[in-house]
């Protein structure tokens, strides 16, 4: 074999072997998220308000200090989520607590690209309660977040995390299912 044969099909080799397309990474996935049918239950904390939560969902009581407000989680162990709920005791200071929860929604405004908020009322009992269900949008900590009171003795205020980094776009479809569950749990609320 001489010289000119052997570069021949070297020079050969590589034109085939470069003329391929070169690598594309992948974009990092996501797993699937199944989620459940939308089904409800009544239930209640150990102390506050009774609602419907939903079937895939249960109540954990958190002890508390403060004998005038009580504290529980709504946890939601397929979805990786919590809603922290607070039942306060209203002592003339509703105004304060508006204010307090609002500002715990719009310290989130650096991160969010978006704050919607819908008006919730309750008329079911015989107790009429109003309130706004918050829907913070973007790479935030805490993406749903309320208060309802019924202006004079009852104020629950809830937000809610994930048991993971946020991430907006592997979120939002679990966002979207939890702001009607959320919305549905305000709209069955009846206080002791």
């Amino acid at each position: 074999m001489t010289l000119s044969y052997k570069l021949i099909i070297a020079l050969c080799g590589v034109i085939i072997f470069s003329c391929s397309p070169s690598p594309v990474p992948r974009p990092k996935g996501y797993f699937r998220i199944e989620l459940p049918e939308p089904e409800y239950i009544e239930d209640s904390p150990m102390c506050g308000p009774s609602f419907k939560i939903p079937v895939y969902s249960f109540i954990e009581n958190v002890s508390s200090s403060n004998p005038n407000s009580c504290w529980f989680n709504i946890r939601f162990p397929d979805l990786n989520a919590r809603l922290h709920c607070t039942s306060i005791v209203l002592d003339n200071n509703l105004e304060l607590l508006i204010k307090d929860a609002q500002e715990l929604v719009f310290s989130h405004d650096l991160k969010a690209s978006g704050i919607s908020r819908t008006r919730v009322y309750n008329d079911l009992s015989n107790i009429e309660s109003r309130g706004v269900l918050y829907h913070l949008e973007g790479p935030v900590a805490t993406p749903i977040q309320f208060f309802l009171t019924d202006s004079t003795e009852h104020f629950l205020r809830g937000s809610l995390y994930f048991d993971n980094r946020p991430n907006a776009d592997s979120t939002a479809p679990v966002i979207s299912r939890l702001i009607i569950d959320v919305e549905h749990l305000m709209k069955s609320v009846t206080w002791e």
